[in-house]
């Protein structure tokens, strides 16, 4: 009787190797699909509310991100990230070295939980991406002082009523 047991727990481990090895050969990489016209609204939604020097350099992470995660997983991470009063930006610079291969999700969640952040690694980052900002401007838009757009005092009105 534990002879047979024996037996057929080893075929059933062997079959279980096997199957984990013929899954990781047959796994591809797919970029997540979905409607065009949706992703990129959802990118542009997001990108104008980062700050004028780094808008271009947003776009292009978020366009990058959403071919590989949920555009909901991504909106739930930047959601967090202003709802606690950060920098989106620094979310965003972070979160361009994700790739499907390798994401580092630490700094990010390091960001989210502390607020704090390496200047020096953002400017690493943005040096080797090709985008060119000072420490200082960097420092202003982390901070939340950079003026993106003087504010009208009768934005809080309809549209059609400031006409």
């Amino acid at each position: 009787m534990k002879l047979i047991k024996r037996d057929c727990l080893g075929k059933l481990e062997r079959e279980v190797k096997e199957l984990g090895s013929i899954k990781l050969r047959m796994v591809r990489v797919k970029p997540v699909k979905g409607d065009d016209k949706e992703l990129i609204k959802f990118v542009n939604s997001w990108s104008m509310r980062c700050a004028e020097p780094l808008r271009s350099y947003c776009r292009s992470v978020l366009s990058r991100l959403v071919k590989y995660f949920t555009p909901g997983s991504i909106n739930e991470l930047l959601s967090e990230v202003l709802g606690r009063g950060l920098s989106i930006e620094v979310a965003l610079i972070l979160l361009s070295q994700c790739d499907l291969v390798h994401c580092n999700e630490y700094a990010v969640k390091e960001y989210i939980e502390t607020g704090k952040v390496d200047i020096n690694q953002l400017m690493s980052i943005l040096q080797n991406e090709g985008v060119g900002i000072s420490p200082e401007e960097l420092r202003t838009i982390i901070n939340g002082g950079y003026n993106q757009a003087k504010s009208n005092r009768l934005s809080w009105l309809p549209r059609f009523v400031r006409r």
